[in-house]
C-alpha cells in the first residue's frame, strides 16, 4: 500500500490574484488616474441606468422640473416687475400745478419763486398749450381734446428734486408757495410697490426652499428603489472588498443627473412660457401708450438653478443610498 505523500504547505496553490485585489479595494488610497476611471465607471454606470428606465426616468424628471419651474417662473415675473418700480423711481419729478386764474405776471413770480425752494434740482415750464397738445395725443382723447371750447389746463412746472430731497418735505414746501393749487408726486405709490416686490421675493424664497426640498426628496426615493432592485449586486461587490463610497459613487451620480435634467426641464418651461407671453404683454403695454416689454430670463438665475438642482440630487441621492444601505446591512 502507497503512502500519500502530502505536499508541504509551501506548494499550497496561491489564491487568484484578483481575490487579492479585491480585499484589499478600498483600504489603499488609489492613484489619480484609478480615481477618475473609477468616477467614469460610475457615471457610466448612472446614464445606463437612466436608459434601462426610460419611461420612469423621464417621470421623475418632468416631475423635478415642474417643481423647480415655479420659483423660476415667480422669479422671472419679480424681476420684470422690479422693471417698473425702476422706472418708476426714473421718474422723480414732481409735478406742480398753479391756480388757473392767475395772470401771466403772477405765473412768473410762482414760477421764481418755486425755484428757490430747498430741494429743488431743476424746474421745467409747461404751457397750457403745449399740455393741450400732449393731451390730443394720449389714446382716446383725441375727440374730448376737439370738443372743448377753451383751454382748460394752468401752467405746470415740472421739479426735478435733488438726491438729498424728501419727496414727502419738498412737495409740502412746494404747496406753500404762493399760486401753487395741487403738488402731485408718486412716492407713496411707488412705496407701496416696494413693498409687494420685497414680499414677492420673500414668497419666491420660502417657495424655493419647499419645491427644491420636494424635488429632492423625490430624488431620494428614486434612488431607493434603485437600490434595493440591485441589492444583490451591492452584496457581490460588498463581499469583495468594494467600499461604501465606491458603492454609493454610481447613485450619486444618477442623484445629480435626475436634478440636473429636471433643472434643465425647468429652464425650458420658463422659456416657453416666456415666448407665449411676450407678445400678448407687450400688446397690452401698446394699449396704455407704454413701452414695456418682457425681458428674458436672467441666464444667472438659469444657471444657478441647474447647479442647486444638480446639487439637490446629489445630496438627495446621498442620503438615501447612505440610509438604504445601513438598513441592509442592519438585516
Amino acid at each position: 500500500m502507497s503512502r500519500r505523500r502530502h505536499k508541504p504547505a509551501s506548494d499550497a496553490v496561491p489564491p487568484p490574484a484578483n481575490i487579492r485585489v479585491a480585499r484589499n479595494r478600498g483600504l489603499e488610497r488609489p492613484t489619480l488616474m484609478q480615481w477618475y476611471a473609477q468616477h467614469r465607471a460610475a457615471l457610466r454606470t448612472a446614464f445606463a441606468q437612466l436608459f434601462a428606465h426610460r419611461l420612469g426616468s423621464l417621470v421623475n424628471v418632468l416631475v423635478i422640473g415642474l417643481a423647480l419651474a415655479l420659483p423660476l417662473l415667480l422669479d422671472h415675473a419679480v424681476r420684470n416687475l422690479a422693471r417698473v418700480g425702476g422706472a418708476l423711481d426714473e421718474q422723480r419729478d414732481l409735478t406742480v400745478f398753479l391756480d388757473p386764474a392767475l395772470d401771466a405776471r403772477a405765473v412768473e413770480a410762482a414760477m421764481s419763486a418755486l425755484r428757490l425752494v430747498a430741494g429743488v434740482a431743476a424746474l421745467q415750464r409747461r404751457s397750457p398749450q403745449e399740455g393741450l397738445a400732449e393731451l390730443r395725443q394720449l389714446p382716446g382723447f383725441e375727440a374730448a381734446a376737439e370738443a372743448l371750447d377753451r383751454n382748460p389746463l394752468p401752467w405746470v412746472a415740472l421739479v426735478t428734486p435733488t438726491d438729498a430731497a424728501t419727496q414727502g418735505d419738498l412737495a409740502s414746501r412746494l404747496e406753500a408757495v404762493a399760486g401753487v393749487d395741487l403738488v402731485q408726486h408718486d412716492a407713496a405709490w411707488r412705496e407701496r410697490l416696494d413693498r409687494i416686490l420685497s414680499l414677492l421675493r420673500r414668497i419666491v424664497l420660502v417657495l424655493s426652499a419647499l419645491l427644491g426640498l420636494g424635488a429632492a426628496l423625490l430624488i431620494a426615493n428614486a434612488i431607493r428603489l434603485d437600490v434595493m432592485a440591485r441589492r444583490e449586486e451591492i452584496s457581490i461587490v460588498s463581499l469583495l472588498g468594494g467600499s461604501d463610497a465606491y458603492v454609493r459613487r454610481p447613485f450619486l451620480y444618477g442623484g445629480a443627473l435626475y436634478g440636473l435634467l429636471g433643472a434643465a426641464a425647468a429652464v425650458a418651461l420658463v422659456w416657453c412660457v416666456h415666448l407665449v407671453v411676450r407678445d400678448p404683454v407687450a400688446a397690452l403695454a401698446a394699449a396704455y401708450a407704454a413701452e414695456f416689454r418682457l425681458t428674458a430670463p436672467h441666464p444667472g438665475s438659469s444657471l444657478l438653478a441647474l447647479a442647486v438642482g444638480m446639487a439637490l440630487g446629489w445630496i438627495g441621492a446621498l442620503v438615501a443610498a447612505t440610509l438604504q444601505l445601513l438598513s441592509d446591512r442592519a438585516h
